[in-house]
């Protein structure tokens, strides 16, 4: 393959160089005890390619050398001042002096060589590593369903998907004291999700994870990493796929209690509809029954009564409620009653509502015509009777 072509595939794919730099930063914490542990802390990096994690090793203290076979790559860590080789990844580590190295780092390179090789590779890094040095390999997770069935084989040059219990048995079978696999790159909010989609648990798990293995050491060279290899990290299918069989619990229980309450509203439906029909017979044998029909005229009359009866009454009472308006002496022989009547003055009071008032007679005849005019504009339904239009709001005589 032409590396012209890799390099181009690399960017596309892989991420910029500030991308990977910076989600490198996570072994810093790993490796930054050590250099305060050997003043002579060398490092090298197998397949550096453009020089990430040589140019943060810099900037930490180490002195680190970087191998790879790809001109092109080491083209660009030179000009960034990098101390690089073209080399072989398994011979260069061959070539190294027993305990020599502080740091032996590998990212995406484990899934390209041929097994055999990579065992090498691990029993190589032990040798060369001076005591509590660590071992680094990072390469795609394929516990993440996405990475492990489609994205791994986008890489032509990938040989097969390892799965972390693989990697990592390696270096605890050749020796290292302490082995921690840390998932990478993953979406840190997955797990704070109200609700997981079944994406979320095929691609959410971390996409990347790294096997990093340390050699064994006093117990005082070991302290200073013992609390970076404790902390847990990244997401795994296990913990997305718990939260989403709880999400899918938690709705089948939903759902359970929501058809319980259509049946117990279609049960109660049922009831009604019973209720109703029960009700239905009642009055149909009411509608057939003898006296209903015995009192048929008794309704027509009562009907025709309060239709055409009491409209003409109130029509009626409207006319005379005109004449006695048109005619003083009428008012007066009104005003005559009322004085004379205290019985006919509470009929009227308790027709229109009204409340007991101090009476003169001075002031009666403009009372009168102002309640006229008043019971004029509203509706005549209010005038139910022929005394609630003649008896009007008038008040009590002293």
């Amino acid at each position: 393959m032409r590396q012209e072509f890799y390099r181009a595939f690399e960017e596309k794919y892989r991420g910029s160089r500030e991308l990977i730099k910076s989600r490198q930063r996570v072994y810093l914490p790993f490796v930054e005890p050590l250099r305060s542990i050997y003043s002579d802390a060398k490092a090298i990096d197998l397949g550096c390619g453009r020089g990430e994690w040589l140019e943060l090793l810099k900037e930490s203290g180490f002195d680190a050398q970087g191998i790879d076979l790809d001109d092109g790559m080491l083209a660009a860590c030179r000009a960034l001042g990098l101390n690089v080789a073209t080399a072989d990844a398994v011979t260069a580590l061959k070539a190294l002096p027993d305990q020599s190295q502080v740091v032996v780092s590998g990212f995406h390179i484990a899934e390209h060589i041929e097994f055999s090789d990579l065992q090498t590779l691990v029993q190589e890094a032990l040798r060369v590593l001076k005591p509590a040095g660590l071992l680094i390999l990072e390469t795609p997770n394929p516990e993440n369903i996405v990475v492990g069935t489609t994205n791994f084989y986008l890489d032509p040059t990938h040989h097969r998907p390892i799965p972390s219990q693989l990697l990592s048995f390696l270096p605890e079978y050749y020796g290292f004291s302490k082995v921690k696999v840390i998932g990478l790159q993953e979406d840190k909010g997955l797990l704070g999700k109200s609700w997981l989609s079944l994406r979320d648990v095929l691609a959410g798990v971390s996409p990347d994870y790294a096997v990093v293995a340390q050699k064994s050491a006093s117990a005082s060279l070991l302290l200073g990493t013992d609390k970076v290899f404790a902390q847990a990290q990244g997401l795994t299918l296990d913990s997305l796929a718990e939260k989403f069989d709880r999400q899918m619990s938690q709705t089948a229980a939903q759902a359970r209690q929501a058809n319980e309450r259509i049946n117990q509203a279609d049960l109660r439906a049922g009831e009604a509809e019973t209720r109703a029909q029960e009700l239905a017979v009642v009055i149909n044998s009411i509608y057939a029954s003898r006296s209903w029909k015995i009192t048929e005229p008794l309704r027509k009359v009562n009907h025709i009564f309060h239709t055409k009866i009491k409209q003409s009454l109130r029509r009626a009472a409207v006319r005379i409620k005109l004449l006695v308006l048109k005619s003083p002496i009428l008012t007066r022989s009104v005003k005559a009653m009322l004085h004379r009547s205290p019985w006919l003055r509470s009929i009227a009071t308790k027709l229109r509502g009204a409340e007991s008032i101090s009476y003169s007679a001075r002031t009666f005849d403009d009372l009168v015509s102002i309640k006229v005019m008043d019971a004029m504009s509203r509706s005549i339904s209010d005038a139910d009777t022929f005394e609630s239009v003649i008896f009007l709001q008038v008040p009590h005589a002293r």
